[in-house]
């Protein structure tokens, strides 16, 4: 086992016990309740998901977890995966999953500012997914902030030109009408 997951043993034994359950329920995993036993469980995930991170796989069981809309458990679990990112693509994908949980909550003023500083974050660090871009910009529009808009649009386009030419066909449509406008 490698030593990131060595780091998240700890994290995830020094869980309280409901919260154990929580996190073993959205990541389909069987957490047992004494530190070697979580550790032994991480090894047999790290070996059969040898593409997985730790931080990988804690953004990943957030984003359940705000899918079952148990937001503040996503908050930590994405908290803990940002803290253990070591790649871009760790940060990005930790990023995302925040975003998303904060969306879910996006009428209460500080879960739209967590949302829009994690899509930013996502964006900034070079996120090929269109959620962040989506969203953003909708919610610029929205809100009349036009240069922003115009900004998350040619992000859009120079990032997912390469890896997803329709979603940026779809942006640079986008820009081409804000630009208008």
């Amino acid at each position: 086992m490698s030593s990131g997951w060595e780091d998240l043993a700890p994290v995830l034994a020094g869980l309280p016990a409901e919260q154990r359950e929580r996190f073993s329920r959205y990541a389909g995993l069987d957490l047992p309740d004494e530190p070697e036993g979580v550790a032994a469980v991480l090894r047999g995930y790290a070996a059969t998901n040898p593409a997985d991170t730790p931080s990988g796989m804690l953004a990943t069981t957030g984003a359940q977890a705000g899918f079952a809309r148990d937001l503040d458990f996503a908050k930590e679990l994405g908290t803990v995966a940002l803290e253990l990112a070591q790649t871009p693509e760790e940060l990005q994908l930790a990023h995302v999953s925040l975003a998303q949980t904060h969306f879910q909550n996006r009428r209460e003023p500080e879960d739209l500012e967590g949302f829009v500083r994690h899509c930013r974050a996502a964006i900034e660090a070079g996120h090929a997914g269109t959620f962040c871009y989506e969203r953003l910009l909708t919610l610029y529009e929205y809100r009349g902030e036009r240069e922003e808009a115009l900004r998350v649009c040619r992000r859009a386009v120079e990032v997912l030109g390469a890896s997803d030419p329709r979603s940026a066909e779809r942006f640079q449509k986008r820009l081409a009408r804000l630009s208008r406008g």
